[in-house]
């Protein structure tokens, strides 16, 4: 019995240890069949999750979360691996049960069915892990380099700054509590340390998350200096690699950051220009009209090689075919730019923040003063500080030298805020405005387009008509300039606002009796200059009441009438460079005027004509005026020029630096 039931238990041990290999070649076939059918279902799984991952990290600001990216790997490679199997299980000759015949290849039956065996565990794994995803994606985190889309670049080749911009703070007015937070992003502090840190902590934080990378951080279109110390940027060195670049439109700004090299960004070349305009109509004008290309050479060329401006122009031309279209677009250009679709909004609106920036009225009227002076106008700086003190635009004192300090600081103001350009020529020091800047200039003059007779400046001569003239009674400036101003015949009949009238470089011979009538109690600035032929003096000056700077130099006139001690309040009388001879002044006709600036230099001289006694007389007048501050006066004699340096009124104005004396031979 014993042995029995040893035997029975032999049996059953061996049946176990053989009926788990039996088995993998008896069920071969089923296997087969469920490892197909529960790899398809696996598959069908597999293609769901995909399409869920890829549509939930299609906006760019997720990813799949790696057990799902593991997941989807292994379900393909498996895959893969059951796809081999199954066609190795075709290519049996035989499978068959236990109860009928064994197979002819045992041995490779068994390794097969083992396979199969433990492929289909696996594959039913994946089933079930499938079952765990109730989150597929996580949010990205931030890159540490910016990708930024970039329109091409105009201008100089910025080929150099080889690497990709780490960072970009857009700032007109500097927000350090932004700046940091764009920073600390870009490394991947998260929000609940940010928040609870102090701002000393932050600083420190990032200035040592940054002294471990080499970056590269843009600061565009800043306006005013940042300090990065405060904010935990690091100042960045050769040593390490790292740079700090920054864009303005203000040069102090450069200084104020201290930084290394500074490239002056130039308007572009004639061809360029063009080029970068006709992008933005957005076609090709080689197969335009004839006519519409050589428009198109002259609208580029209006722009003066402003990207800005040919960018926002070029687009408001795209899809216009006709030549008319062209002309009148052209013809606005040169006489109303802010009318033109996009000026205002995308070209003027930018530059005004310059404007802005100067953040001093003083500064802001002087730059708009600039307006009165023609397009491409080189204007002589020292002439140009002149006006503005007779203008009474600095500050209201009678120290003239102070004041022409001033106009310096105020001229290298402007220079530096790029709103004037400056140079040297044959008569000295000049600045120049950009064509597009002074459009913006006069728009902003003009209340921003509402009144656009507050201002005006006229160059041609059919602009003098009665009809344009009527337009001066909405004017506080007026400029008449150039030589294609030959006639001014028409009266004015009300300009009860108007402070300011320029006739210059003209060839008019005269002005009309009448024509300051309707400007007697407001008219302050009155330029004459550089007309020369001009040969008397106008008529009804002397009733200007309010008038405090007269400018009558580069004239023919011969002689200053007595009336002209009615103008009590003429502060600024200027007669150089007269043409014809030195500017013949009656008896008393100047003692009582409360002058401040008196000029008569470099005038042709004759005696004959003149008289010394005249001479004599006049220079004795100057120094009995009390007001006078700056003294600027040629004498033919050497008595004259020995009661200029008698006269303690005109030695004090020696030892001020405010007296010039020439002796004319």
């Amino acid at each position: 019995m014993d042995f029995a039931n040893s035997l029975l238990q032999l049996v059953n041990n061996l049946w176990g240890l053989a009926s788990r290999p039996l088995g993998f070649i008896c069920n071969l076939k089923d296997n087969v069949n469920s490892l197909r059918n529960t790899t398809d279902e696996l598959k069908a799984k597999s293609e769901t999750v995909l399409a869920r991952v890829e549509r939930e990290e299609r906006g760019g600001v997720v990813q799949r979360t790696k057990e799902v990216a593991y997941w989807l790997d292994t379900v393909q490679k498996l895959v893969g691996r059951v796809d081999q199997i199954l066609r190795e299980a075709g290519e049996c000759d035989q499978i068959k049960c236990l109860s009928r015949c064994l197979p002819s290849n045992c041995w490779s039956s068994y390794k097969l069915g083992k396979r199969v065996d433990q492929m289909l565990n696996e594959v039913r794994e994946l089933q079930a892990k499938e079952l765990e995803f109730g989150v597929v994606t996580s949010t990205l985190p931030p890159p540490p380099v910016l990708d930024m889309p970039m329109d091409e670049t105009v201008g100089p080749d910025i080929s150099k700054f080889n690497k990709v911009w780490k960072w970009v703070v857009d700032e007109k007015q500097v927000n350090q509590d932004k700046i940091q937070d764009t920073i600390r992003g870009r490394l991947g502090i998260k929000d609940e340390h940010w928040e609870r840190w102090s701002w000393e902590d932050r600083v420190y934080h990032l200035c040592q998350a940054l002294k471990r990378k080499k970056f590269v951080l843009l600061l565009d279109d800043l306006w005013a200096r940042l300090d990065l110390s405060k904010i935990g940027v690091p100042c960045p060195g050769l040593e390490d690699g790292s740079k700090v670049v920054l864009t303005t439109r203000l040069k102090p700004v450069c200084d104020h950051m201290r930084a290394d090299k500074t490239l002056e960004v130039l308007c572009l070349r004639p061809k360029e220009a063009l080029e970068l305009f006709e992008k933005n109509v957005g076609k090709s004008l080689v197969d335009c009209h004839q006519e519409i290309r050589d428009l198109a050479k002259d609208i580029a060329e209006e722009c003066k090689g402003l990207p800005l401006a040919l960018i926002t122009v070029g687009r408001a031309m795209a899809r216009k075919d006709s030549p008319g279209e062209w002309r009148h677009a052209l013809t606005t250009l040169r006489n109303k730019p802010h009318k033109l679709q996009g000026m205002v909004e995308d070209v003027y609106h930018v530059l005004e923040f310059s404007y802005n920036s100067l953040d001093d009225s003083t500064r802001q009227d002087c730059f708009l003063y600039c307006c009165l002076f023609p397009e491409d106008y080189t204007i002589n700086a020292d002439q140009l500080i002149e006006l503005w003190i007779g203008e009474g635009l600095l500050r209201d004192t009678n120290d003239v030298y102070s004041m022409r300090d001033e106009g310096e600081s105020v001229l290298g103001d402007l220079n530096r805020a790029c709103l004037l350009e400056s140079g040297h020529d044959d008569d000295g020091r000049y600045v120049k405005m950009h064509d597009v800047i002074r459009d913006m200039a006069t728009w902003i003059a003009r209340d921003h387009g509402q009144r656009e007779n507050k201002l005006l400046v006229i160059e041609k001569d059919e602009d003098m008509s009665e009809e344009m003239i009527s337009k001066w009674g909405e004017a506080k400036k007026v400029s008449i300039w150039g030589k294609w101003i030959r006639n001014i015949n028409q009266i004015p009949s009300r300009c009860s606002q108007l402070e300011t009238l320029f006739v210059r470089e003209t060839r008019v011979t005269g002005l009309p009796s009448g024509f300051f009538d309707s400007m007697t109690t407001c008219l302050a600035v009155l330029n004459l200059s550089d007309n020369e032929h001009i040969k008397s003096f106008p008529e009804g000056i002397c009733n200007l009441i309010n008038l405090q700077y007269l400018n009558l130099s580069g004239t023919c006139i011969s002689e200053l009438p007595k009336g002209i001690k009615n103008l009590t309040r003429l502060r600024w009388l200027l007669l150089d460079n007269m043409l014809g001879r030195n500017i013949l002044i009656p008896t008393g006709a100047i003692t009582s005027l409360p002058l401040n600036v008196f000029s008569q230099w470099e005038s042709k001289v004759n005696l004959d004509e003149f008289g010394l006694v005249k001479e004599e007389e006049t220079v004795e007048e100057l120094g009995c005026m009390h007001h006078l501050t700056d003294l600027s006066i040629g004498v033919c004699e050497s008595s004259s020029a020995q009661k200029i340096f008698q006269s303690s009124n005109l030695r004090r104005r020696e030892r001020e630096r405010a007296l010039i004396i020439g002796m004319v031979t």
